[in-house]
């Protein structure tokens, strides 16, 4: 192989190299994704932040572990594995988009009806 060696001697059509990379990439398996394996309707969230917006409620911030959450859901907040208390999301924003449902690797705030700033903490976890 000389140091010409990228120079082919019948170079290829740009198309056929096109239609041959499209070929190839849908040619795998996508990869089975945790979300695809739990029960349906799970749900699971990790707490990283609590704030609160006059007139509206309570607002928890994180990123969705598993499964999915919809506007109108009851959640569970729990503490260290122990229950706290059932909680309903009345709203899920997304990079300040309001948004219906929000799933697994999203970062979103979710508005809680029937909980105070002072009762969820940093590390708290919000589940089905």
């Amino acid at each position: 192989m000389g140091w010409k060696f990228w120079k082919r001697s019948n170079p290829m059509d740009p198309q056929e190299m096109l239609a041959r990379g499209h070929a190839e990439a849908n040619s795998f398996p996508a990869p089975p994704r945790p979300q695809d394996t739990l029960p349906v309707g799970s749900f699971g969230m990790t707490v990283e932040d609590v704030f609160s917006i006059t007139g509206r409620g309570t607002v928890v911030t994180g990123r969705v572990q598993a499964g999915t959450v919809s506007v109108g859901e009851q959640v569970l907040l729990t503490r260290a594995g122990q229950p706290m208390q059932q909680v309903e999301v009345t709203g899920v924003e997304m990079f300040r988009k309001t948004v219906q449902t929000a799933k697994a690797g999203d970062n979103v705030g979710l508005l809680l009806r029937g909980v105070s700033r002072d009762q969820v903490l940093r590390g708290d976890v919000l589940s089905k």
